[in-house]
């Protein structure tokens, strides 16, 4: 599903009915309470893959830096800051 979403007609389709499209792709009943969610950490587990699932971050207005500080429990303000810690991962 979000590899779809590397074409305009599908992001929109995704944009305008989210439950139509994931049913689209048949994804899980769990799969789709984490999209909803945004829960990308979920997703990961899930056995996302991250260079799709930035494609739905993408769409769902929440760009690579945002999905990480969901990821690590961050703030969007937090998540920049730690970036050049010796510590971050």
């Amino acid at each position: 599903m979000c590899n779809a979403l590397s074409q305009a007609a599908n992001r929109e389709a995704f944009q305008r009915d989210e439950e139509a499209f994931m049913e689209a792709y048949a994804l899980t009943p769990e799969e789709r309470q984490l999209v909803r969610d945004r829960d990308f950490r979920g997703l990961l587990a899930h056995g996302g893959n991250i260079y799709f699932l930035i494609k739905l971050g993408v769409v769902t207005g929440n760009g690579l830096y945002k999905m990480g500080a969901r990821m690590r429990g961050e703030s969007y303000e937090q998540f920049p800051a730690t970036r050049n810690d010796a510590g971050a991962t």
